[in-house]
């Protein structure tokens, strides 16, 4: 029984978005985690809950790569063609936006 001829490329396509999507999701879950460590030691009443400013230093340092790396790969979860381009463009915005959040909040400090 003979197969059908694959398109080139698409004998990777899968893997690739899986991978992609689990390598996204990892690092949107760290960088939700940064935002919260942020924003909760920015808006805190209590001066005991971060007295040296160590969760909001580090907090904003690691939630910058750690969005650089969803918006890189975000992408890679859907096939090739418009929809990937829209998607970028709708992950990275929504990263920049979000992201600045945390910078803000450092630079009020």
């Amino acid at each position: 029984m003979m197969r059908p001829k694959q398109a080139p490329g698409t004998r990777w396509r899968t893997p690739i978005a899986v991978s992609a999507f689990l390598i996204a999701c990892a690092a949107g879950l760290f960088w939700l985690r940064c935002v919260y460590i942020v924003l909760h030691s920015r808006l805190s009443t209590d001066p005991l809950t971060d007295p040296h400013g160590y969760e909001l230093l580090f907090g904003t340092v690691l939630a910058l790569p750690t969005a650089a790396v969803v918006a890189a790969t975000a992408p890679f979860v859907v096939a090739p063609g418009p929809s990937r381009s829209r998607l970028a463009k709708i992950v990275v915005t929504l990263l920049i936006v979000l992201t600045a959040l945390p910078v803000i909040a450092l630079l009020t400090a």
